[in-house]
């Protein structure tokens, strides 16, 4: 009787071991290069591939006076004062604020080490090109292992030309560079049905900024239903914690550090019938959510929503869409960066799904066809275009009038600069803005102003002009050089 149950339950080897064929399948398939070796090679070409793009983009943006000191020349500040294992005050914000008290970010600490050895916020930007470029790694090696080496270099396509990481890259450093990666990673496990991997991967989110723990919460709820009972307790535990740190973090870090409240609050509509109307009105009207929305969709030509994973992006666009700052509701800047990896993922989900219902490779490999031609006509309109042209590799005037006129400042002075300006100082220079924010009560020794700047919020070419011409009828500051429309200023 005890043979009989050994033989019904379990495989014996020749070597007198019990082997169960599912450890015999997976062991197989690690030892066949066929099978691994693709997905992988596949997917660090892709990492290396971006990676050097993005690099080579950011680098020269930077150069050229492309990026602003609201939000690079900030985070720099910020990470700049944590590799010296201080707070992170943000004169650039005004005097003493605290950039925690803004938002709750404390992962950027970690950037602080890698600045001590490379002062410069160009450190910033190659760090969050390579953790675009990182995402990229478990989103292709996916797409190539169940669906093909074709599907994978389209889907490396499509999610390399995207438009919510390009517009990212060209808009400055922002917080939520982590959590692409994160994301990436934990919905990828997710989809291979490593639960605790997926749940593990989504813990970190909420360092990277505080409205991130919503996300966590419907993260696992998608486990928890994906998965089933074995996933229960952890994804209850795993959604306490996202719930947890995002009210820890509204109610008591930022107001502690801040201005004494959640000032992102009064963004939304008082009423939520109010909310509910502007937001029906306004997408009916074409406003720039429907556009998003539309967008949203488009790359991967609406794919992505018949996988419940689509749903983990619904935190980030519920909030935007709800607020009452129109620049949330826009496909510019580095709202939708977070997004790319949720959607992405889900269309290769659903098109795994399309494939066990029998679907033709043929098929499949169309529609991922049709998602990468669309990312590469949105990218050929977007901000990477520019890498194809050739004045991006040439040297900037105002960059150059810059690099002239600041070797007069000593290292170490106070310097009010205008917003494509600071970014260029931050490193070397107590930097503030021009023209001065309310909060800031500092009185710099120098001030440096291009009067050809464009619109860069906070301030505007208009404002920019008009503090100008006070400075200098005040009789405070003396010009001390002029270079090609850039001017430097210093205190009498």
């Amino acid at each position: 009787m005890a043979s009989s149950t050994v033989a019904d339950t379990s495989d014996v080897t020749g070597d007198g071991l019990d082997e169960r064929p599912h450890l015999r399948t997976r062991r197989k398939q690690l030892t066949d290069p066929r099978r691994w070796s693709a997905p992988w090679v596949v997917s660090f070409c892709t990492f290396a591939v971006l990676a050097v793009v993005y690099i080579v983009y950011v680098v020269r943006r930077f150069e050229r006076l492309g990026f602003s000191g609201w939000d690079l020349g900030i985070f720099t500040q910020a990470v700049r004062a944590y590799s010296h294992f201080e707070a992170p005050i943000v004169p650039l914000e005004g005097t003493d604020v605290n950039l925690m008290g803004d938002h709750f970010q404390p992962w950027i600490a970690l950037i602080g080490p890698i600045y001590r050895i490379f002062p410069s916020p160009m450190t910033l930007l190659v760090v969050q090109a390579l953790l675009f470029a990182l995402a990229a790694i478990p989103i292709v090696r996916l797409a190539t292992k169940q669906l093909g080496v074709v599907v994978g270099v389209l889907i490396a396509v499509a999610y390399g030309m995207s438009w919510g990481i390009s517009h990212a890259l060209a808009f400055d450093f922002h917080e939520i560079a982590l959590a692409v990666p994160l994301l990436a990673f934990s919905l990828v496990a997710l989809v291979e049905g490593r639960w605790r991997a997926a749940l593990l991967y989504a813990l970190p989110l909420v360092f990277c900024k505080e409205d991130l723990g919503l996300t966590v919460v419907v993260l696992a709820a998608v486990v928890a239903w994906r998965c089933g009972k074995p996933a229960y307790r952890w994804a209850a535990a795993t959604a306490v914690w996202g719930l947890g740190w995002t009210a820890f973090a509204t109610k008591v870090v930022i107001p502690a550090l801040g201005s004494g409240d959640y000032s992102y609050g009064t963004k939304f509509p008082e009423s939520p019938i109010d909310g509910l109307k502007d937001f029906i009105l306004g997408v009916a009207s074409g406003d720039a959510r429907a556009s998003t929305a539309f967008m949203l969709l488009v790359i991967t030509l609406f794919l992505a929503v018949r996988s419940p994973i689509a749903l983990i992006a619904v935190p980030t666009i519920v909030w935007r869409f709800w607020s009452t700052n129109y620049l949330y509701w826009s496909d510019d800047y580095h709202y939708d960066a977070i997004l790319m990896p949720i959607m992405f993922v889900a269309m290769i989900d659903a098109l795994m799904s399309m494939d066990r219902q029998g679907r033709s490779r043929r098929v499949i490999t169309g529609f991922a066809a049709g998602v990468a031609m669309v990312a590469l006509v949105l990218a050929a309109g977007g901000p990477l275009h520019r890498l194809g042209q050739r004045d991006f590799y040439s040297p900037a005037t105002a960059a150059q009038s810059v690099d002239v006129l600041v070797r007069q400042i000593p290292a170490g002075d106070s310097v009010a600069a205008t917003n494509n300006i600071a970014p260029q100082l931050v490193s070397d220079y107590d930097v503030t803005l021009f023209p001065r924010q309310s909060r800031d009560r500092s009185v710099p020794e120098w001030i440096i102003v291009d009067k050809n700047t464009y619109n860069m919020f906070p301030t505007s070419p208009e404002g920019v002009r008009k503090a100008l011409d006070e400075t200098e009828s005040n009789g405070q500051y003396r010009e001390v050089g002029s270079h090609n429309g850039v001017v430097l200023l210093h205190r009498r």
